[in-house]
């Protein structure tokens, strides 16, 4: 009774300890900086979109018929791209021009239709060539090769009779503002750029603020929403992802033409606040303040609705107009201070979270790290189930001997034990085999091994089951934050019995070494080894119950990194 008691108050502090380096290696895991609010609100004048040049005249949306042409573009390296290209039916005298630039949801030439051909009717040239795809994967990302292919793409666009090379410039939608603002960099004959639902800054950083974003409006738990911040943080090797540390910043020097700025104040996966600001602030360091900022009742794509898949969506209200008339303002020369409509107008934005100057991660600071240690704890109970598989194979083969041997008279119900000079002694408690079956299996160590390797593969499956979901309600803003906080109490409670089971573990093969101990001591070791007395001293046993611990502390290890042993 007493050795019972013993046991299970050493199973509680093991799991009390336990639980204690886990909470402390879950906090040294966090990343080392937070996504704080965004507080730095960027003043409205107007809620009107509309743009106009203080005293010139300009042809608006809906003036010109248009006429649609399929062509092809030979770039640099012998590839080719389709395009189409859209022209003003009738409009006099060269006319500006502008070439699309797609983001990370486009890629075809027939992209853009309704945007390119209501500017087309406001007498602008729009081409739309299709984006190469051939090296371009969820994964990697070749900006400069996309800068070089829609740069040869705009050189094409120039050359086009009826469009005036001096005021030929690009539309860029999210990603894609990467790759102009690259081209702007590379080229200074851009004469004007449009960017919409534009990142600025680099992937991690403005993943960061959107993961975060998303998060909350779907009611993920806060502890959630805080951990998940660690992915961003880590080193994609060897699963690339580089293009997540592009520098948009460096690209801040080529931000010297007039630009217009659009967002939709339903886009939380962009810093429609704080990217619109840094585009003014960059663009003035650089001399330019010719920099129009609008706001539109629109999601990610520009369209009005606040869904990111959502199919058949119109365009935002006023969006097209207000792009003909800014492009027909920059073409008939108008400078900073020649708009009669404010600088910054539309549909007052609210921007959740900032995104984030520096990126640190813990001292997980892989993701290849992160998938190995989520793949090793599987690994090691594979291993422990074949090797007890082998085990038990070999103990029913020993025993079937053993009973054959007691048929013929030549054997025991126990087994001799012997000193180390061969001189018989009183028989150890454990060397019958009634002891062997219940150290071995009935006390339960058979039983914990297998509920501890269940539990932790069932724990991981749950935990990657709720992180996809808690993804997928974020991406396609379902809000269940019951549903959110019951999974994630529930992966708690998981992890704390797991811990239990652990400590349990850890107690159950420290009191088994004290046995092993207790033989070495009474210089029965090598005889009971001989007899094989017991299951517990075998040294195939302690490997195999060693990958399922490891197994278990692997598991936890993970579990600590998303946060369940926090406080």
């Amino acid at each position: 009774m007493m050795e019972t008691v013993r046991k299970t108050l050493s199973a509680v502090a093991a799991t009390v300890v336990l639980l204690a380096v886990f909470a402390v290696l879950g906090q040294l895991m966090m990343p080392r900086w937070n996504v704080e609010p965004y507080r730095d609100h960027i003043p409205v004048a107007s809620p009107d979109t509309a743009i106009t040049p203080r005293s010139a005249a300009i042809a608006h949306e809906g003036t010109f018929r248009t006429r649609e042409r399929d062509i092809t573009i030979h770039l640099d390296d012998g590839a080719s791209v389709p395009a189409v290209l859209r022209e003003p039916v009738g409009a006099p005298g060269n006319r500006p021009a502008c070439l699309f630039v797609h983001g990370s949801g486009t890629g075809d030439a027939e992209d853009f239709g309704d945007i390119a051909n209501a500017m087309s009717s406001a007498g602008i040239v729009t081409l739309v060539p299709a984006k190469r795809t051939d090296d371009y994967t969820p994964l990697h990302r070749d900006y400069l090769r996309f800068a070089h292919d829609y740069s040869t793409s705009f050189d094409f666009m120039r050359l086009i009779p009826g469009v005036d090379p001096g005021h030929s410039g690009v539309y860029a939608e999210s990603e894609g503002t990467w790759i102009s603002m690259l081209m702007a960099q590379q080229r200074h004959d851009i004469a004007f750029s449009i960017l919409s639902s534009a990142p600025v800054f680099k992937g991690r950083e403005q993943m960061a603020m959107a993961l975060s974003a998303y998060m909350s409006q779907a009611g993920v738990p806060k502890p959630v929403v805080r951990d998940a911040a660690k992915l961003i943080s880590l080193d994609f090797a060897p699963f690339d992802l580089r293009y997540a540390d592009f520098d948009a910043e460096s690209t801040f020097d080529g931000l010297t033409m007039p630009i217009l700025v659009n967002y939709g104040v339903y886009d939380t996966a962009m810093p429609i606040e704080q990217g619109a600001s840094t585009i003014v602030d960059q663009a003035a360091r650089h001399g330019n303040r010719n920099v129009t900022v609008r706001y539109f009742a629109a999601n990610h794509q520009m369209r009005a609705g606040t869904g990111l898949f959502s199919p058949g969506l119109p365009l935002a209200d006023g969006y097209t107009k207000a792009l003909s008339d800014w492009v027909n303002g920059i073409a008939v020369g108008t400078d900073a201070q020649g708009w009669a409509t404010p600088q910054v107008a539309g549909v007052r934005p609210h921007q959740r979270y900032a995104a984030p100057d520096v990126i640190r991660s813990g001292i997980i600071g892989s993701l290849g790290v992160l998938v190995a240690l989520m793949a090793a704890p599987i690994l090691c109970f594979v291993i422990a189930a074949i090797g007890g598989v082998c085990f038990l194979l070999a103990e029913i083969l020993r025993r079937r001997r053993i009973a054959a041997s007691n048929a013929d008279g030549t054997g025991h119900g126990r087994f001799p034990v012997v000193d180390k000079h061969g001189r018989a002694l009183r028989a150890w408690p454990g060397t019958s085999r009634s002891f062997t079956r219940m150290v071995g299996y009935s006390c339960g160590l058979r039983a914990l091994l297998i509920v501890g390797s269940a539990t932790a593969t069932l724990t991981l499956a749950a935990l990657a089951g709720y992180l996809s979901y808690v993804g997928v309600a974020a991406v396609r803003e379902w809000r269940n934050p019951e549903i959110m906080t019951i999974g994630f109490n529930g992966l708690r409670i998981a992890s704390l019995l797991l811990a239990v089971l652990t400590g349990w573990l850890i107690t159950w093969l420290w009191h088994s070494w004290r046995i092993r101990r207790a033989y070495i001591a009474h210089g029965l070791y090598p005889a009971a080894r001989r007899t094989r007395s017991s299951w517990i001293l075998g040294r195939w046993h302690w490997l195999l119950a060693s990958f399922v611990l490891a197994g278990m502390l692997v598991t936890l290890t993970v579990l600590a990194f998303w946060g369940l042993f926090s406080l």
